[in-house]
């Protein structure tokens, strides 16, 4: 399924600064501003994965009241970020990017789904299947898949994050199944040289992004967040300039570059920051809901 999209492209000029040095996002809110969106892990959420829930629940509602949109853009499942909005408490987003950008909803309905072709995904299962020590999920538009190889920690950790899956006895048995993303954990982390090694092997089947120190998420090509949130806007009818984006990590550097009004955390990576226009305080500090009370202020 697809919609039109506005082009959030490599074509699309950055806006970001390459001084790590970002001013304050504006204390008040942008005349223009008709949509906000937020990755999770080191943005929206704490460490532990919590918010304050009480904070933002009258943010949300003053969101809708000034007719500005709400969208949760992530590499993860979404299932797994759907429960962190319950709708029945008015919290539920408007639209969701998850599998970094190859899976889009709007309003409750898919926009896109997007998965590798099968004779580009058994070529990268194959390179990951010879990589000592890896422990990866593949997931797409019909839940995840997890090998039962995996520890128990480690099924812990990536069903988290992919609420809907099964498991497989083998690499193998993912051949032929929809694929969007895998996301790759190691704990001992993934240096460059890894990843330009990794990059070389897939030979363009996939792309490497990085989303933490022990995480990589191998994408389709050209399908990321800023891609996935174009398909938000064309549907919606709104431009690129009417938007506010919040991330930390690399995965976030498309979306950030190519909105209005990008904004990095405190904590986030060199990547992210150099995309930004500007930078909000931690994740752990509340960063996005500070800036939200800014923009959305009590009567």
């Amino acid at each position: 399924m697809t919609s039109a999209s506005i082009p959030l492209s490599e074509s699309t000029p950055l806006t970001g600064a390459s001084d790590s040095a970002a001013p304050a996002p504006p204390l008040r809110r942008p005349a223009d501003l008709r949509l906000v969106a937020v990755d999770m892990d080191g943005t929206f959420l704490r460490t532990g994965s919590t918010y304050d829930r009480a904070c933002f629940a009258p943010l949300r509602r003053r969101m809708r009241e000034a007719g500005v949109r709400f969208v949760v853009a992530s590499g993860n499942q979404e299932a797994q970020l759907l429960g962190f909005f319950p709708d029945a408490d008015g919290l539920a987003p408007d639209g969701v990017v998850s599998d970094n950008g190859a899976i889009v909803m709007a309003d409750g309905v898919r926009l896109l789904e997007t998965h590798v072709p099968t004779d580009a995904l058994e070529r990268v299962l194959a390179v990951l299947d010879g990589v000592d020590g890896l422990s990866f999920v593949a997931s797409g538009p019909d839940g995840a898949y997890l090998r039962e190889s995996e520890t128990p920690e480690m099924r812990k950790l990536l069903t988290f994050y992919h609420p809907r899956f099964r498991y497989v006895a083998r690499t193998a048995d993912i051949n032929g199944r929809r694929v969007s993303k895998i996301a790759l954990v190691d704990g001992r982390g993934f240096p460059q040289a890894f990843l330009d090694r990794l990059t070389e092997a897939l030979g363009g089947a996939m792309v490497p992004v990085v989303s933490g120190h022990d995480s990589v998420d191998l994408i389709v090509p050209g399908r990321h967040k800023a891609s996935g949130l174009g398909v938000l806007l064309g549907h919606w009818g709104l431009a690129p300039t009417q938007v506010a984006a919040f991330g930390d990590s690399g995965n976030d550097a498309e979306m950030l570059g190519r909105v209005g009004y990008g904004i990095a955390m405190a904590n986030a990576s060199a990547a992210a920051r150099s995309a930004a226009r500007f930078m909000a305080p931690a994740n752990d500090d509340d960063g996005v809901l500070r800036v939200l009370g800014d923009w959305f202020p009590a009567d």
